[in-house]
């Protein structure tokens, strides 16, 4: 009798056991291989794709839950501030800003400001009049930043990170559970903020790629869809390289600035990542002001679930809407809008200005004064506009012409000339003709229907001459211009 605990097989039932657990042996040891290899060299590109396939489930995982359909499709501008507005200021700006949606911090261990305003009655009566929201979670960062709170980098068992998922599971419970006592509708996406970090840290890439999966696939269990939000350089390079095993949020979120509009091809290597669904932040802690009400914000252009990414319209557009007059410091206004469009640094946007001519504006007239040769003043006066206007390239344009070039023509000369009668329809017909003969005299050339090189350079020079014809309208417009 045998000692309990212990049990002898016949020799031929050994050999056999002996053979299976060598086997299994084998295969585990493979696997835990093939899982702990890293590259911890190579193209960026690689090593980024094989941090998606190290950061995804296994096989003997679950599958991922179904991704919930998109409450609402939308595009158009958006603000986020640090703190939610209170009720009166959303009721001015949603009439007198650009903006149809709104950034709201919904909390996190690192969500910067106290949100006293944010209760489902303000979330309620946001969505009835209107309003997009854009909630956003705040939690632990990247583990190689110096944020007190950090997701957890160890590889854990099998290299699956186990404690940044565990991470990322809690950081969407927590999240929807505060979007469901909000009042915030199933299906809506919830950001989660991940600051910039270092990319090339391994550790620090695969956990934050694993936590920011399992935030994905929690927030679809619990009936919301997910968005992640970082610079392009970081976490957005990353997902938009992991492989197709890897499931991806149902939006990003990217900060770039100064690119209204455009997919940043040197971070994202597939144009296609998120064609549909992104948001842009593109200019960041500017003061405006909208409907007399100031507040500190971050601009932010979106397309959630468009067909295609819309660019938004640019200065061209917006100066045919307006008539020129002289500005001076302190002015306020679409005017002041549209010349901030055209000489503030970075690629123009129409949206992307104050309204107010303040110093900084000042001194962005003030340099293209200086570079176009004309009194540095800081006013833009007819001269500055009629330069303004006039930038671009320089064809030899005739009668019949039409396009853009001719509506930037026809923009320029009705300054330079004063004659508001000239039509910025893109027609190269009688009125433009007759302003093209009538500045070409004032300049000493022969008066021909004929817009040359040397027309173009008077125009971009400021050249502006005296009204060629009279009448109660043009005298009306040379009033409110300023003369």
């Amino acid at each position: 009798m045998q000692l309990p605990g212990r049990l002898e097989l016949p020799p031929a039932v050994a050999s056999c056991a002996l053979v299976l657990l060598l086997a299994v042996a084998a295969l585990v040891g493979a696997t835990v291989t093939t899982t702990s290899t890293a590259p911890e060299n190579g193209d960026p590109a690689t090593i980024a794709r094989d941090a998606g396939e190290r950061a995804q489930p296994r096989r003997w995982d679950r599958p991922p839950p179904p991704v919930p359909p998109a409450r609402t499709k939308w595009s158009g501008f958006a603000f986020d501030a640090c703190r939610a507005p209170d009720q009166a200021t959303m009721d001015r700006w949603r009439t007198s800003s650009p903006f149809t949606g709104v950034g709201i911090y919904l909390g996190g261990s690192h969500r910067a400001c106290e949100q006293r305003h944010l209760t489902p009655r303000w979330v309620d009566r946001q969505m009835r009049s209107g309003w997009q929201l854009l909630p956003i979670w705040v939690g632990p960062q990247a583990s190689c930043t110096g944020y007190q709170h950090r997701i957890d980098d160890s590889p854990g068992r099998f290299d699956l990170y186990g404690k940044a998922r565990a991470g990322g599971v809690a950081a969407a419970r927590r999240a929807a559970a505060t979007a469901r006592s909000l009042g915030l509708p199933p299906a809506e996406t919830i950001f989660y903020d991940i600051e910039g970090f270092d990319t090339g840290r391994p550790k620090c890439k695969w956990s934050a790629l694993a936590f920011l999966e399992e935030w994905t696939q929690e927030l679809h269990r619990r009936g919301y869809r997910s968005g992640v939000y970082s610079h392009v350089n970081a976490a957005i390079s990353l997902l938009s390289r992991t492989s197709s095993r890897y499931v991806k949020p149902d939006a990003v979120w990217y900060a770039w600035i100064d690119r209204v509009g455009e997919v940043p091809p040197e971070y994202v290597s597939d144009a296609a990542f998120m064609s549909t669904s992104r948001v842009h932040q593109y200019l960041l802690d500017t003061r405006v002001e909208f409907g007399g009400i100031p507040m500190d914000i971050d601009w932010n252009y979106v397309s959630l679930g468009a067909r295609k990414w819309r660019n938004p319209a640019g200065c061209d557009e917006r100066a045919e809407r307006v008539e020129p007059r002289d500005l001076k410091p302190g002015a306020r206004g679409d005017l002041v809008r549209l010349a901030q469009c055209l000489v503030l640094p970075g690629d123009p946007h129409p949206l992307k200005t104050t309204g107010l001519l303040d110093q900084r504006t000042v001194r962005a007239v003030r340099a293209f004064q200086h570079r176009r040769g004309l009194p540095a003043t800081g006013f833009v006066d007819r001269r500055t506009w009629t330069s303004l206007l006039a930038r671009g390239h320089e064809p030899v344009l005739k009668k019949g012409a039409r396009g853009d070039t001719v509506r930037r023509l026809q923009r320029s000369l009705r300054v330079a000339v004063g004659d508001p009668r000239i039509s910025v329809d893109g027609e190269f017909g009688p009125a433009t003709a007759r302003a093209v003969r009538h500045y070409r005299k004032r300049l000493g050339l022969e008066p021909k229907d004929v817009v040359t090189p040397r027309v173009w350079q008077a125009l971009a020079r400021g050249k502006v001459t005296s009204v060629h014809r009279s009448g109660p309208k043009v005298k009306a417009w040379r009033d409110r211009r300023g003369g």
